[in-house]
């Protein structure tokens, strides 16, 4: 099944459409219960130190919010980049957090811009399609997403290592490819992260 809309940039409601569709595709796991649960106690007994990783981007992903003023925090840990975001900038930005673990989470609604950060290697393997097509529903213009691609110094409580999936660059720039259109891409062998500005394609998978 494919949506596709006309216009460059595609508006909330041609969003709203491809969701329509998405959500006919076997319901759209996002996460499991059991992992759902993992990364509850996970943020209840690690307070501070989950969602946090954000706070580090807060000027680059100012800079490729490209003036867009209303926000989404996909995958937003214990809300970290809104914290901080509202520090520097004060009554700037609007961000609606999105954190699956969190037991009152709602489906986000599309935004404008969409942050991502250091979400997508604690994504369960066999869920992670899933995962990237509703990050694409919901990215509306752009979006700044940042990846690991190394093993995390975390151990989860059930004893996996809390990067769920650790892959080089070029193999998630390929997955990324297939959902996103990649206008700029950094790769920082220090820490083996890797960065990305998308814009979503006009060609949505479902």
């Amino acid at each position: 099944m494919q949506c596709i809309t006309d216009a460059p940039r595609r508006s909330q409601n041609a969003n709203l459409f491809c969701l329509n569709t998405v959500m006919e595709d076997k319901d759209m796991k996002l996460i499991t219960p059991e992992y759902a649960e993992v990364l509850a106690w996970e943020h209840a007994n690690t307070p501070g130190k989950w969602g946090q990783t954000a706070r580090m981007y807060v000027s680059t992903i100012v800079k490729h919010s490209a003036e867009e003023t209303d926000w989404l925090d996909y995958g937003a840990g214990s809300g970290g980049l809104n914290q901080a975001v509202q520090e520097l900038y004060p009554n700037t930005y609007t961000i609606t957090e999105y954190e699956p673990s969190r037991p009152d989470t709602v489906a986000p609604d599309p935004k404008p811009y969409v942050a991502c950060i250091d979400v997508l290697e604690h994504i369960e393997p066999g869920l992670l399609h899933n995962v990237l097509k509703d990050l694409a529903r919901v990215t509306v213009n752009r979006g700044y997403f940042t990846i690991s691609c190394r093993k995390a110094a975390k151990i989860l409580k059930d004893g996996r290592n809390a990067h769920l999936i650790v892959e080089n660059h070029q193999w998630w720039k390929d997955v990324m490819s297939q959902y996103f259109t990649i206008l700029e891409e950094e790769y920082e062998p220090s820490d083996m992260n890797f960065r990305i500005v998308v814009s979503p394609k006009e060609l949505n998978f479902v």
